[in-house]
């Protein structure tokens, strides 16, 4: 076999693997391309915060229907938040058009996974439970804590350290809180609050049935250095909520 019929079996092995990934897309592949223009630009503006926020309101404002598929799609190509679904999955779609240089530069940041948690503000877990992952993301020698269940961006809790929480117990804050973290603002009529109460902890739940994102905060009584807000989807929050009691249960409070 000399050069040429080499190089031609690998230009039908690759023209045959293209078409197979294209078969295989969640979503019109033009929506990727788009998704892409939109985060070089958000993420240009703001520094990354290690979630899939920004995908998620993309994927909403484009009434895409099958969102769970598309994150686990993302996920299993690299994409676990908006800047690795930038960095590591749009090279894939470099046949649609030649990749232009980029103004976005990611931070150096390091992520690493947990099976315990101590920390000086006066909360511990022994034992990460399953299906909860802990992941702590180090930036400019700063660390974030982020919990989620198993590989998937559908639920994820954040550990918040740096945000006062005396304002909610006011439900035009946390409603207001919802619109500025989902930049949704539209078809938000029946935007409501409710409150529940788990042991020792406040659960509130922010959510319309317009739209998929709910925002739930857990709050520990008479604690104001940490709180729990978790974000998730209208179809499954009910049983998130019971897997982040769980979690819960493992919490020691010093």
């Amino acid at each position: 076999m000399n050069k040429n019929q080499r190089k031609e079996i690998h230009k039908q092995i690759a023209e045959k693997e293209l078409v197979d990934f294209r078969k295989n897309l969640p979503i019109d592949e033009n929506i990727f391309s788009k998704l892409f223009d939109y985060l070089d630009v958000e993420l240009g503006k703001n520094d990354c915060n290690h979630t899939a926020i920004l995908t998620r309101r993309f994927l909403d404002k484009k009434e895409v229907s099958n969102s769970t598929d598309v994150f686990q799609w993302l996920a299993d190509n690299g994409g676990f938040c908006d800047c690795e679904i930038l960095a590591n999955v749009e090279q894939l779609f470099e046949y649609l058009n030649p990749l232009q240089s980029k103004s976005f530069t990611q931070n150096k940041t390091k992520k690493q996974k947990l099976t315990s948690l101590k920390l000086d503000i006066g909360i511990s877990i022994d034992k990460i439970p399953k299906p909860w992952t802990l992941i702590e993301i180090i930036s400019e020698n700063k660390s974030n804590y982020c919990f989620q269940i198993g590989k998937s961006n559908n639920c994820i809790v954040n550990l918040i350290t740096d945000s006062p929480s005396a304002q909610f117990d006011n439900d035009k804050f946390c409603i207001d809180l919802w619109i500025k973290e989902t930049e949704l603002y539209y078809n938000i009529e029946d935007l409501m609050v409710e409150r529940h109460e788990f042991e020792n902890y406040l659960i509130l739940v922010v959510k319309t049935k317009n739209w998929t994102p709910v925002k739930i905060w857990f709050i520990r009584k008479g604690v104001n250095k940490w709180f729990l807000k978790m974000t998730t989807e209208l179809s499954r929050y009910k049983g998130d909520i019971k897997e982040l009691e769980r979690l819960i249960n493992n919490i020691q409070i010093d």
